[in-house]
């Protein structure tokens, strides 16, 4: 069965058609957004509210703490697992997003790497905090010379996930990659939406202003408070980076707003760059008032197929 999946770039309005559509086919959404995965972090994400929730299944959101780790394999294995369970259940998955990383290792699989190992992961965190991060790439040059060369030396994901490939097999992750293909659970039935650049750049502008007036500078300000370092990963994401920046004194408040709002706009020029490279993927005017009609009757079609 091939999975409805709605892409494009960011505040074009993805959710808001998903749910529509949702609603129409009993459906259930599994987000492919690497920020909405994270707990505490819920104006600045754009996450669906707590009553949107109650009103349409949504999986994978909400369920990271924000010191957690977590990657694109381990997202296309767990949302495999809800797509199968929302079948089980005789409801239409819908997945729904724009992170390209997560899509890519969901439908597009490059590497059969093996799985992440809590215990092994656990080991290689305390090393971490024990040695610091310059240890731990000069520890993967030894063993991996060829990936550390690919990455740079403060990655710390990527350093930790080739040295973790290495403890669970004992060959290097570079030696590995490329070698297997992995062939995707489901096939993706992809819906991409899009607006002429400057009502999209517009939207993303006043999304953002909107998040001000949501409370983003409080949100912000009370994670720092309770002791989270703004160094997270999650933490330094657009929005979040900026505002803490703010907070700590080293921006003033209209140049924190302005820079993410343009990194918003580049990170949506990116996003239609990466998914304009996806196969067979339909495009749809985000504006047209038919929009949700015509989608359902893509896949009503995709199915007969």
């Amino acid at each position: 069965m091939a999975i409805l999946t709605i892409i494009g770039p960011t505040a074009v309005g993805k959710t808001d058609v998903a749910m529509l559509i949702a609603e129409k086919i009993s459906g259930e959404i599994v987000s492919a957004d690497s920020r909405q995965i994270y707990k505490h972090l819920n104006i600045g994400t754009a996450k669906p509210s707590k009553a949107q929730r109650r009103k349409i299944p949504f999986h994978l959101i909400d369920f990271i703490e924000l010191e957690e780790e977590y990657s694109c394999g381990q997202f296309a294995r767990d949302a495999e697992e809800k797509i199968d369970k929302i079948l089980t259940r005789k409801k239409i998955p819908i997945v729904c997003g724009g992170t390209g990383l997560y899509i890519r290792a969901l439908f597009h699989p490059l590497d059969n790497l093996p799985r992440s190992s809590a215990r092994t992961k656990e080991k290689l965190r305390k090393m971490l905090q024990r040695h610091g991060i310059e240890y731990m790439y000069r520890k993967l040059q030894r063993i991996d010379p060829l990936w550390a060369g690919r990455i740079k030396s403060r990655d710390k994901q990527r350093i930790l996930r080739g040295m973790e490939v290495f403890e669970l097999t004992g060959k290097p992750i570079s030696a590995m990659m490329g070698k297997k293909k992995t062939r995707a659970k489901f096939p993706p039935h992809y819906v991409g939406l899009r607006l002429q650049r400057d009502a999209l750049y517009s939207r993303i502008n006043t999304r953002f202003e909107q998040m001000l007036s949501n409370g983003l500078v409080k949100e912000t300000e009370a994670l720092l408070k309770e002791g989270f370092d703004p160094g997270l990963s999650a933490l330094r994401t657009i929005g979040y980076k900026e505002i803490t920046a703010y907070l700590q004194g080293t921006m003033s408040f209209d140049e924190a707003v302005e820079r993410a709002k343009r990194r918003t706009r580049n990170y949506a020029k990116r996003q239609m760059t990466w998914f304009s490279k996806l196969p067979s993927v339909v495009w749809y005017d985000a504006t047209d008032p038919e929009l949700v009609n015509k989608i359902i009757s893509s896949l009503k079609q995709e199915t007969m197929n």
